[in-house]
């Protein structure tokens, strides 16, 4: 068999495990079967192939691989994925995030209907071994250069979690003593250390509960924020709203007014900023004056042309 039917076939294991905890080896071969057939429509050269002895081989791939560990449960009488800190659905973004383990760019075949965004962000290929190595707690060593400085830094941290935000993957790590993020695609190369983790306290939700991005002051207070929309407007941010804290205050046929609760960061007032006049923020103060400022250098910046 071709390399992408082997990686056509971990993919779609996994991502059957995900969608059932307990699945029957026969289950897994009738739906392995039907996606080889979706790609057999592209490509004829593909066989499928498929036995309990190659279940075996395929759950050892996919550990090393992809570092997700498949069991065999005789009481549920079913293969199912184990569960740590991460979700079969983080799992799954992560392969998708990379072209090779990406399903529909294992074939041309939706080529005419599903059209998927060329940018993408680079040393997403890091992402396996970081998730391995935090899976494994075990230290990682990077080389690192941020953006506009031409010289990079070796660092050596303890891997927590990786955390996606605008089409970019950043690794949440404790670094002498203090929890940073570092974005991938600063990364040069990244190497997983024999140095195991120590016990880290880390509480993403505590951390991250009211973020819009990837910034999380350590001593500031979130503030409450209310914005005001017409009803088209409020239609796109009830469908996909700003952030998990959103709730609507109160809403006539003229006006919307929308409430949350973040910290006031470069990444919200630049995701404010790219409404436009669309939303008018009520309060707080500081935000309607950091707004002001931004537009106005914007302003400044066309006044003469």
């Amino acid at each position: 068999m071709s390399k992408q039917g082997y990686i056509a076939r971990y993919f779609n294991i996994v991502r059957k495990l995900s969608q059932k905890r307990y699945c029957s080896y026969e289950e897994l071969e009738d739906f392995l079967e039907r996606e080889f057939e979706m790609l057999q429509l592209n490509d004829e050269t593909l066989e499928f192939n498929f036995s309990k002895r190659t279940l075996q081989r395929d759950i050892r791939e996919i550990r090393n691989i992809l570092g997700i560990d498949i069991v065999y449960s005789r009481q549920q009488k079913g293969y199912y994925i184990v569960q740590d800190d991460y979700s079969s659905e983080l799992f799954l973004k992560t392969i998708e995030e990379i072209n090779s383990f990406s399903a529909l760019k294992l074939t041309n075949s939706l080529a005419s209907i599903v059209y998927l965004e060329k940018r993408k962000p680079k040393r997403s290929e890091f992402l396996p071994e970081i998730v391995q190595a935090i899976q494994k707690k075990r230290k990682i060593e990077f080389t690192y250069q941020k953006f506009g400085e031409d010289h990079s830094t070796i660092r050596q941290v303890s891997p927590l979690a990786i955390k996606e935000f605008k089409n970019r993957w950043y690794l949440i790590a404790e670094d002498g003593g203090t929890i940073k993020n570092f974005g991938l695609e600063r990364m040069l190369r990244v190497e997983t250390l024999t140095h195991r983790v120590e016990s880290i306290q880390f509480d993403y939700d505590e951390k991250y509960q009211h973020c819009f991005g990837i910034v999380a002051p350590n001593a500031d207070t979130p503030s409450k924020v209310i914005i005001s929309v017409d009803q088209k407007q409020a239609a796109y941010l009830k469908s996909l709203p700003l952030h998990s804290s959103q709730t609507i205050v109160s809403e006539t046929e003229e006006e919307v007014l929308i409430q949350l609760t973040v910290y006031i960061t470069p990444d919200f007032v630049s995701e404010l900023l790219s409404l436009g006049h669309f939303i008018h923020v009520i309060e707080p103060k500081e935000l309607q004056q950091q707004l002001a400022e931004s537009a106005a250098k914007i302003t400044a910046l066309y006044r003469n042309h």
